[in-house]
């Protein structure tokens, strides 16, 4: 091909511009190559696409049949075309190791909005790979894989992006199956995984969480010397509300108690569906005053709530609390709940509806006595034993 004559259906600018002589030789010889390729009407949809550094604007000097019979357009419209046909575009960027290798997937209105980023990157790294995701004229949507080399021509101004689509629309459907399967598979092994530890009647942990849990906060305040307190909790005659309104709706109403629960704790605090009406709070960093008033808290939204509204019936309950506190009361697990349990049976004993816990104070003779005391710190009539 001479320098001076311009291939047949020619629809590019730099051949017929003012550009140098270097770059117009390089340009054709290329196109020359490629239309021949072209022809050979392999799976490779070969391209030339150049722009300018001080513009924005990318256009094809040559480009393969397959991608123009894709886009239903004009040569001379390909590049438009095909930047708005694009409906994702995936990266593939290595980190640290070859086997480290981050997808980044951009949708359409991301790539205009990162599209001097993305082209600054391609001229330092000179390799661009990439997947596309288009809407061809027909309708349908395929899978492209770009990749070429880009070559300055810094007399011209302009960068040179040599290269070749590939479509691989069955590869990457098949890639966004097993997407999908892994990311079903990791869902149901979360949900496993929570119903594991949480009761599926309340949505409150369950006693299987409670305990391998409290043991670790044992060890944590134990080294740390933070104290927490448990809260034995018990919901007073249930059992009318089971005999007078059914199994269903009883258990209807401990799923709105157990709402109750929840929406007056923060994490780290939390509760736990001990059995039948029985719950336990577990309440890290909370000093035996604190946990009282967190217990008379609950206790007071308890009683004000109307359950199982929601199926017609107005149910009033009350309920009787019994705190704990580590390591002022006891320094094991069975310890802390036997006598949270311990200060809830006491409230049962002088009338339910009510908050007490444990209370040590050491005697001239140095030993330990444990009291029960009301909410508000006034001590009943008896004592706990150590």
């Amino acid at each position: 091909m001479s320098r001076h004559k311009i291939p047949d259906g020619y629809t590019g600018h730099i051949l017929k511009g003012n550009y140098s002589q270097s770059l117009k030789d390089h340009i054709a010889h290329c196109i020359q190559d490629f239309q021949r390729f072209d022809r050979l009407e392999t799976p490779a949809i070969p391209y030339i696409a150049a722009w300018q550094e001080t513009q924005h604007v990318i256009w094809y000097e040559f480009v393969g049949e397959q991608l123009i019979q894709l886009l239903g357009c004009d040569y001379a419209d390909a590049s438009d075309f095909f930047r708005n046909c694009i409906v994702e575009r995936h990266i593939y960027s290595k980190i640290d190791r070859p086997e480290d290798m981050q997808e980044v997937i951009l949708k359409s209105d991301e790539l205009i909005e990162r599209k001097s980023e993305l082209r600054e990157e391609v001229k330092k790294s000179g390799i661009l790979e990439a997947v596309y995701k288009i809407v061809a004229a027909d309708g349908k949507s395929y899978w492209l894989k770009d990749q070429a080399r880009v070559k300055p021509f810094k007399k011209d101004n302009i960068f040179i992006s040599i290269g070749n689509l590939t479509i691989v629309t069955k590869e990457m459907e098949a890639e966004e199956h097993l997407k999908r399967v892994q990311k079903a598979l990791q869902k149901s092994k979360q949900k496993y995984k929570n119903l594991a530890i949480h009761d599926n009647l309340t949505g409150l942990y369950n006693t299987r969480h409670l305990y391998h849990n409290l043991e670790q906060l044992i060890k944590k305040s134990a080294s740390s010397g933070r104290v927490f307190s448990l809260v034995f909790m018990d919901i007073d005659n249930f059992k009318q509300v089971v005999d007078t309104y059914g199994h269903l709706n009883a258990s209807k109403a401990l799923q709105e108690i157990a709402a109750t629960i929840k929406k007056n704790l923060q994490t780290p605090a939390y509760g736990v569906a001990y059995g039948g009406d029985e719950f336990v709070l577990v309440l890290p960093g909370f000093d035996k005053q604190k946990a009282l008033d967190r217990a008379e808290t609950i206790r007071q939204r308890i009683k004000k709530t109307i359950y199982l509204q929601e199926v017609g019936l107005n149910v009033h309950v009350s309920s009787s609390l019994g705190v704990s506190t580590f390591p002022d009361d006891a320094e094991t697990l069975s310890d802390l709940l036997a006598l949270a349990d311990q200060a809830m049976f006491s409230v049962k004993e002088r009338g339910k509806d009510s908050v007490c816990g444990i209370s040590y104070e050491t005697t001239k003779d140095g030993n330990r006595i444990g009291n029960i005391v009301s909410y508000d710190c006034q001590k009943f009539d008896g004592t706990a034993p150590d």
